[in-house]
């Protein structure tokens, strides 16, 4: 999933890529109308999508893992509150409900179906890392 660079802002609607950091804030452009803007460090709370987590009664889950049992069983654009949880509890039935609020639901709801529609949750396959065993030395010939 390509959800690395991905922001949310408090008090701001929507998500955000991040473009650079500054001393006293961050540089980002919104993924909605494509606009950049300087948002100040003071004004604003700024969270990682890639470091969010819901919370469970044991732990707590990776929002690209959400997102990932999500894409099984996509949500409808247009659920009610209600709908959204029973659709939560279908997809994630071991989250903490004391925790986790409609709220939160529904935001994440929200982020899903804009991503998707984006085509930014697609797998991306890792690059498959060298073999760290050493190899025989190959050596050249010589006539």
């Amino acid at each position: 999933m390509q959800i690395k660079d991905l922001l949310s802002v408090s008090g701001l609607p929507g998500l955000f890529r991040l473009i650079t950091t500054k001393n006293n804030g961050i540089i980002v452009e919104s993924m909605e109308d494509g606009q950049k803007k300087f948002l100040s460090a003071r004004s604003y709370q700024f969270s990682p999508l890639e470091s969010i987590a819901i919370y469970t009664h044991d732990d707590a889950i990776p929002l690209a893992d959400v997102f990932a049992k999500m894409k099984d069983n996509p949500p409808e654009d247009g659920m009610t509150k209600s709908d959204q949880r029973e659709y939560f509890e279908e997809i994630l039935p071991e989250y903490d409900q004391d925790k986790v609020y409609a709220s939160d639901i529904k935001k994440i709801i929200k982020w899903y179906l804009f991503l998707e529609s984006e085509g930014m949750l697609e797998i991306v396959e890792e690059e498959e890392e060298p073999d760290t065993e050493e190899a025989e030395p190959v050596s050249e010939e010589e006539e």
